[in-house]
């Protein structure tokens, strides 16, 4: 009987500097979060924020932005009409800030290493001169996009909204996140951020040398 081979996607290698690399930021914020007003990000689905000193729980939102003026008379009404809603039926206390945050390029970059990946696997394996130069093209114009959006990353910030909401146990507050993410009109909606991004935002606000 033949045997079926299972072909799957090359893992990407991991170095030992990215390693080291993400497991001292990870450390650094564990330090800081030892002294900070949290005391811990926990493990459940909405992945919540516990206070210190036993003051309950915190959520954290972005709220999508809308380019107000490019929407037409009828949709920017409407837009408006939306968040009036939602300010008028979530009877709950909260806080919008704004802030400025680095482009997130992650998902651009991995899909282009990928795509690298590959490029250099299939020079190996070709002896053709023309499929060569090819392939070196195509390898040296993805390195350049990779380095590109690396320096987006480092250089080009976003300005982001972001909604935070508080409860005194974990069960109050998943009620207010069902109530916040659904009195919108599915117009204003919010959208939890993840914990990575919780992250960065818990220690961005609470460091003054951070960029605000």
């Amino acid at each position: 009987m033949a045997q079926r081979r299972l072909i799957t996607e090359p893992k990407k290698a991991k170095t030992k500097e990215s390693w080291f690399k993400r497991r001292k930021e990870k450390n650094e914020f564990i330090s800081w979060l030892k002294i900070a007003p949290y005391k811990r990000i926990i493990d459940n689905k909405g992945q919540y924020i516990e206070l210190a000193d036993d003051r309950g729980y915190m959520q954290i939102f972005e709220i999508p932005g809308k380019d107000i003026d490019g929407l037409g008379e009828e949709e920017k009404q409407n837009t408006l009409v939306n968040y009036n809603t939602w300010l008028v039926q979530f009877q709950y206390g909260f806080s919008i800030y704004t802030t400025k945050l680095p482009t997130n390029t992650q998902k651009q970059i991995e899909y282009l290493q990928l795509c690298l990946y590959r490029n250099k696997q299939d020079l190996k394996k070709t002896s053709n001169p023309r499929i060569k130069a090819q392939l070196q093209d195509k390898i040296a114009i993805l390195e350049s996009n990779i380095q590109t959006e690396k320096q987006i990353q480092k250089e080009i910030y976003n300005s982001e909204f972001l909604l935070f909401l508080f409860g005194r146990s974990i069960k109050e507050l998943d009620d207010i996140t069902y109530k916040a993410t659904s009195y919108g009109n599915m117009d204003f909606i919010p959208k939890v951020v993840t914990k990575d991004k919780k992250e960065q935002i818990l220690e961005q606000f609470n460091n003054m040398n951070e960029k605000l």
